[in-house]
């Protein structure tokens, strides 16, 4: 379980280490204009910025709300808070079903903050980025144990919650990635994810650490043009990304398309050596079509590296490297599941029954973390490197290797039959013209919402029927929705609960009846449905 000990104490000292390296860059901006620093001008731009802060009252140990973007200014913004030993508090753009004035003046209150970097009101002083390079400050002294940030979950079960992380756990979770992928100093981290999220924000933040050349893309401006970003890379020595699984069907669509008006450059992604995969659940389809689609653009399927992870882990906490990508799923009964391998350097996982006992190969059951890399609790004193850290996943472990089955939130009960909301996504989502499928909490049983493919319809009684006979059990109903209808989080999540309100007050779905009690979760151990 144990990882190796970081080298520095604090997430600021590393980075300031890799200040030295005249021959690394930075890139941020979009495919029309870019700005690249070297590492020793980035590192005095962060002192410097630092010393502005000072010079506003920031102080070693302040909470400071703000939300972190891909712009140049938002992360020095960031990172100068760290290189003053202040607490960064990374809160989400925007939530779910919650009006975000609301959300912020509880994240306010429950971080005791007095300083917020562009976000006004609720009593915070709103810091400006002001560089004083003569007050420019060493990096804070710290202990690993002392708060490096605190991030906020996504919101998709109600009001984001606080995750308070320590140095010690947020530069062992970078070691763990760095060992999975390799990452050393020249290579190339190419990041396209709101930094927001916690894969965009430790990604970039590995990329620092490990003193590699970091490219920042604007999110918005990736998805718009994904091939300039690609040709950015091209050259590099060696590529390393992370792409959810829609995003691996986005680029394979964006790849096809430009196949189909030249001929493909075998050297495009020649250089790319590790995909980390994650976030969401990771199709056999989408896999199969994404490596078709790269093959002649040089790409190497083992490049591709599945992942479970967390922000209370920090980030990543199991990794399995694609070497057979049929051999890399399950399938049981109507669906396939990914293989989320082993835990990474610094973490133990277990699965266990309702009375914490072991489960059985392939049993179902509770998906639990303890070590090096996790955070303190929600109430930021529990000790989950002694203390198991119930994750609220579900999942099997089949020669040591970590299935997921589902979030134990959505595990329904309908007369009886348990299902995992994600296996019924999973199978819609092969019906001819499904591009997305949502499952929502409806009355004693759930609904479906389909999101079309473009130019295309869904016949929502065949999918309803496809259902009942894979599942055994009938969705309330089957509707049909446009992709803008489709409540998410700020990572990108589907926000279920919030998603079912809606459509119930648009007339598309019908009111549950007034006898229904809400469907029932369980979280029962046992074979796959």
């Amino acid at each position: 379980m144990t990882g190796p000990a970081p080298a520095h104490p604090t997430l600021a000292a590393a980075i300031a280490a890799q200040a030295h390296r005249g021959g690394a860059t930075v890139t941020f901006g979009t495919s029309a204009r870019r700005e690249t620093l070297t590492y020793p001008r980035f590192a005095e731009q962060i002192a410097a910025a630092a010393g502005g802060f000072a010079a506003q009252g920031v102080m070693a140990g302040d909470r400071v709300m703000l939300r972190v973007g891909s712009s140049r200014e938002s992360v020095l913004a960031l990172l100068a808070l760290l290189h003053l030993g202040a607490v960064p508090v990374s809160v989400k753009p925007r939530v779910p079903g919650t009006a975000v004035e609301r959300y912020l003046a509880e994240v306010a209150r429950q971080q005791r903050a007095r300083h917020a970097f562009r976000i006004s009101g609720h009593g915070l002083r709103e810091l400006a980025l002001q560089p004083r390079p003569h007050r420019a400050p060493e990096a804070a002294a710290g202990a690993p144990d002392g708060l490096a940030f605190v991030q906020y979950t996504s919101g998709s079960t109600g009001m984001p919650r606080p995750i308070p992380l320590s140095h010690r756990a947020v530069l062992g979770n970078i070691g763990a990635i760095a060992r999975v992928s390799g990452m050393r100093p020249g290579d190339t981290g190419l990041l396209a994810l709101p930094l927001h999220h916690d894969m965009g924000l430790i990604g970039t933040l590995t990329a620092l650490v490990r003193g590699a050349d970091v490219v920042l893309e604007d999110p918005g401006t990736f998805l718009r043009r994904p091939m300039a970003a690609l040709r950015l890379v091209r050259d590099a020595e060696r590529v390393h990304s992370a792409f959810p699984d829609f995003m691996l069907r986005y680029l394979a669509a964006r790849i096809t398309e430009t196949a189909a008006r030249e001929v493909p450059d075998p050297l495009l992604l020649r250089a790319w050596s590790t995909v980390f995969c994650g976030a969401e659940p990771i199709r056999r389809r989408t896999v199969r079509g994404f490596l078709g689609t790269t093959a002649p653009w040089g790409f190497d399927p083992s490049a591709l590296v599945f992942c479970y992870g967390l922000a209370e882990a920090v980030l990543m906490a199991t990794a399995h490297r694609l070497t057979d990508p049929e051999g890399a799923f399950r399938t049981d009964g109507p669906v396939t599941t990914a293989c989320l391998g082993t835990p990474v350097p610094g973490l133990a996982l277990r699965v266990v029954d309702e009375r914490g006992d072991p489960c059985a190969p392939a049993r179902t059951g509770r998906v639990q973390l303890r070590g090096e890399t996790l955070f303190d609790g929600y109430d930021g004193v529990t000790d989950h490197r002694t203390t198991w850290f119930d994750t609220g996943d579900l999942g099997h472990l089949d020669a040591g290797l970590l299935y997921l089955d589902g979030r134990r939130s959505d595990r329904v009960s309908v007369n009886g039959t348990n299902v995992f909301v994600a296996d019924v996504e999973h199978a819609a989502a092969a019906e001819p013209g499904v591009a997305e499928c949502v499952v929502l909490p409806h009355g004693a049983s759930f609904a479906v919402a389909v999101v079309p493919e473009r130019g295309k319809r869904v016949d929502t009684t065949r999918l309803a029927a496809r259902i009942a006979a894979d599942f055994t059990v009938a969705p309330e109903t089957v509707v049909e929705v446009a992709h803008s209808t489709v409540a998410r989080t700020a990572s990108g999540k589907p926000a279920r609960a919030h998603l079912a309100a809606r459509l119930t007050e648009a007339g598309l779905l019908p009111p549950s009846s007034a006898g229904d009690e809400p469907t029932e979760v369980t979280a029962v151990p046992g074979p796959r449905p």
